[in-house]
């Protein structure tokens, strides 16, 4: 069968973790090198000694020893975390900030929170952080906590992977009230020989619901090479103010003034402010918004950040307000996630809406970005491997135009794409990034490349696939040193790249057709060197790894041979059953001729498949967290349906060093769900509910498939319900909000989400409780009962349920439910709420403060 060139090809690769956004971690800063314990002692209390005099940057140095155990220092979290929220309170530290999000994301000292993660990540985010900014879009992307959102993913990555400007305004000054739309633009003003060059960003439509407003705007034909071309400008409210973000792609030198300036219409009539009169610059009109009734300017100056002048501008005067800020983002991760969402383009889930469409012209830009020399960032001082290595991807694949046209109205290719791969894949692969040798192998397999670095012609094709391949493949010389015939014996795993490890399979293989064009020699090198030993060796490696491919490639050759015993029978199905969940279409073929074989033979081949274990890329520091994998399904094959679903867990939640793999935790939930396993019960209706990881042939146990995703939540409520009758509260609760909600296949029954709630209150439940306040509240299911509501809400409250302590807040504000009216009480409980990160609960204690001191 032939391979087509994206096979061999490694793909756009995530360089981080799973997409590629992963935690942006602290950096500490240096320390005086301590001898001995007292030493460190020393310095732990001439820190200390800081602390007492308000140092917050002290707070933090100190802080980040007991996090690493350094100096000699006990290793202590708890103590970590302290000493962080003394940094953030004695000198809003952006670092610190962006640590306790961290700690609270991880459970590292604390109790896990995602709600308090997102609080400090966003209050680090204000005070400049980019890391912080980074990991707010890595969230976002993610899901973790918040409702799944790659645009507002995008948002955040872009301020942090380029640089942004803030300022924050009262709403009224603007003319922008609650409950009232408006529109919002923005601009940038340089001068450009004289003239005024502007960047124009889009409008928007906006209104404040009353509650929170985050509206953005992205541009998508910024000019990368200069200096204020917008990226994204971002508005959203906190309290009675508004906070705006401008960011700009970044990276070019500034050297004159740059104006920022936003637009608001408000009206929305035909009237408006003609000409905007700005401070220190040329006059504007606004072309675009031409119905504009206020603005603001924000002057950014060449040289070292300081605080920005702002003025309002109106038919008169500008009118100064409180000075914006300056942020110089360049966080190289986020420019590479940026590359890697543009590149593959993301759709948001249903109940979103909304995605960002593939833009490879974006994805390059980020990616070049990403890849610049950094020659004082450690990290990336020859620059970000992983966007290098996907720069060759796209000049190798065709979809790079001469970096000097890419913006011009007649564009060209590029002349010579695969020397300019090759020259991308080089820089990479001299920061030993793996992907690199693959790809630069490939070229040579193929005959796309015929040059070696120096520029010289190659004397063998295959020697250079080969040793590339073998880079990639065998990076800890496990072959070299015993052979394939002495791992195969001992049934070794070659830690590698799994992909090269798949194309030495493919280079050995007699049955890969050899590519077109060669020179009659090198066709010749190759097809001498075709070996079946060799070949089904190198597959079994990657197919050991999880690679679909190379399963069916095996498979095949497994079933090829003259006598084929059970077990080996056993071994090609499973690698059948294996490929087919990840809708390998050449893999339902194949199990289709074999199914009807051995009914027992396909359900042993079922459940090994259920339970196999993809062997790790990485070598010796991956062994242990392997091992403890190993013992888990070895366990779940004598029986042990706890272990199954833990098992089945790391694989739902990608825990290293498994990556994320929704279709093998479906599989691993199924087979404890069907011994009666609660949890497994719960978290396979989970699975079916959101659509995540459903093969497409569940029932047969065939195939997987990657481009239709829908709900089932008829078979999500039947497996809920078995949960929740084995004493699974989460699950009745689940059960509940599915007949609360309704859909197209399951009917909405106010009456049975009741009861599942009670039941899931019975179960001890606390999310329950609110959901019960809820119905009881609006009269659905039963007889509107505020006064049994209120019960249910401060059940809740008491019992730390944001949500809950809200709507008590607003029982309270209102003197509903049978209590009287109570501001005091309803500011607590909205300050309780506002501790936990519960989205307007800021605005809510903004509002209520405001009503008590009017009334003093």
């Amino acid at each position: 069968m032939a391979r087509e060139y994206s096979h061999g090809v490694a793909t756009l690769r995530n360089y981080a973790a799973r997409i590629g956004l992963g935690l942006c971690l602290i950096a500490a800063p240096a320390l005086a090198q301590s001898a001995d314990s007292s030493s460190a002692e020393t310095l732990a209390d001439r820190l200390g000694q800081a602390i007492d005099a308000g140092d917050a940057n002290a707070a933090f140095r100190l802080a980040e020893m007991y996090r690493s155990g350094e100096k000699q220092v006990p290793r202590d979290l708890a103590k970590a975390v302290s000493l962080y929220k003394t940094a953030a309170r004695l000198g809003n530290h952006p670092m610190a900030m962006n640590a306790l999000g961290i700690h609270y994301e991880q459970g590292w000292g604390v109790k896990t929170s995602q709600g308090l993660a997102l609080l400090w990540y966003r209050k680090a985010a204000r005070a400049g952080s980019a890391m912080a900014m980074a990991n707010l879009g890595k969230i976002h992307a993610r899901g973790d906590g918040v409702l799944q959102d790659y645009r507002t993913a995008v948002a955040e990555l872009k301020k942090a992977a380029g640089d942004w400007v803030t300022v924050r305004v009262p709403a009224s000054r603007l003319g922008i009230t609650r409950d009232s739309p408006f529109r919002f633009s923005a601009a940038s003003i340089v001068s450009a020989k004289n003239d005024p060059e502007i960047d124009w960003g889009y409008s928007r439509r906006a209104e404040w619901d009353g509650v929170t407003l985050r509206k953005f705007v992205f541009d998508t034909q910024f000019d990368s090479v200069k200096p204020a071309d917008i990226t994204v400008v971002d508005i959203r409210s906190d309290g009675d103010d508004l906070l705006l973000d401008i960011a700009v792609f970044g990276g070019a030198k500034r050297e004159g003034v740059i104006h920022f300036i936003w637009f608001f219409d408000t009206d929305g009539r035909e009237s408006g402010v003609e000409e905007f009169r700005l401070k220190d610059a040329p006059p504007l009109e606004p072309v675009r918004m031409p119905h504009a009734d206020s603005a603001l300017q924000i002057v950014l100056r060449p040289g070292p950040a300081a605080p920005l002048p702002v003025f309002l501008l109106s038919e008169g005067k500008p009118k100064q307000l409180a000075d914006g800020r300056f942020f110089k983002g360049d966080n190289v991760a986020a420019q590479y996630d940026l590359g890697i969402v543009f590149a593959r383009g993301k759709r948001n889930p249903r109940d979103v809406g909304g995605s960002i469409k593939q833009n490879l012209r974006l994805a390059t830009d980020w990616f070049f970005r990403a890849a610049e020399k950094r020659p004082n960032n450690p990290d990336y001082a020859n620059g970000h491997a992983g966007a290098q290595n996907n720069i060759g991807v796209l000049y190798s694949k065709g979809n790079m135009y001469r970096r000097e046209d890419r913006r011009s109205d007649s564009k060209q290719f590029e002349p010579k794409p695969y020397r300019q791969a090759a020259l991308w894949f080089r820089r990479a692969a001299a920061q030993d990034y793996w992907e690199a040798y693959s790809n630069l192998g490939f070229l040579y397999e193929q005959g796309m490349l015929l040059l070696d670095a120096n520029g010289r012609k190659v004397s063998s094709l295959y020697s250079e696939a080969l040793g590339l391949y073998m880079r990639a493949a065998d990076p800890g010389g496990l072959v070299r040193l015993k052979g394939e015939k002495g791992v195969a014996k001992l049934g070794q795993n070659v830690p590698g790249l799994t992909v090269a490890q798949y194309n030495l399979g493919s280079l050995f293989d007699p049955d890969e057709r050899i590519a077109e064009g060669l020179s009659a020699s090198a066709e010749r090198e190759l097809r001498q060197n075709k070996n079946r030993t060799r070949a089904e060796f190198w597959y079994s490696q990657a197919a050991a790894k999880g690679h679909a491919k190379a399963q069916v490639a095996l498979a095949k050759r497994m079933l090829g041979r003259a006598k084929l015993g059970a077990v080996d029978r056993v071994a090609a199905l499973k690698w059948l059953f294996l490929a087919s969940d990840k809708s390998e279409g050449e893999a339902y073929k194949l199990l289709d001729e074999q199914e009807s074989q051995s009914v027992k033979i396909t359900k042993a081949a079922r459940v090994a498949a259920d339970l196999f274990l993809p062997n790790p890329e990485a070598g010796e520091e991956a062994v242990g967290a392997h091992q403890k994998l190993e013992r888990l399904a070895a366990l779940a094959a004598r029986g042990d349906m706890e272990a199954a679903h833990e098992l089945a867990r790391v694989f739902h939640l990608g825990t290293a060093p498994a990556m994320q793999d929704y279709t093998r935790a479906f599989r691993l939930y199924n087979l404890a769900a069907a011994e009666g396993h609660p949890a497994a019960q719960f978290h396979l209706g989970m699975l079916y509910s959101t659509g995540n990881g459903i093969p497409y042939r569940a029932k047969r146990g065939i195939g997987g498939f990657s481009n239709l995703k829908r709900a089932y939540n008829v078979e999500a409520a039947g497996w809920y319900e078995k949960a929740a009758n084995n004493g699974y509260g989460e699950a009745a609760f689940y059960l509940g909000n599915l007949y609360a909600a309704g859909s197209n296949d399951l009917r909405q029954d106010y009456k049975r989400a009741l009861n599942w709630y009670q039941k899931a209150d019975a179960l001890g439940n606390i999310d329950a409780l609110n959901n019960l306040g809820y119905l009881h509240d609006e009269g659905l299911g039963t007889r509107r009962d505020r006064a049994k509501a209120r019960e249910f809400y401060t059940r809740a409250a008491k019992a730390g349920h944001a949500g809950a302590q809200m709507n008590l807040s607003a029982y309270y504000f209102e003197g509903l439910g049978g209590v009287r009216k109570d501001l005091a009480m309803a500011l607590d409980w909205a300050k309780k709420a506002d501790d936990q990160g519960e989205p307007g609960a800021a605005e809510k204690v903004t509002a209520i403060t405001k009503i008590m001191q009017r009334k003093k």
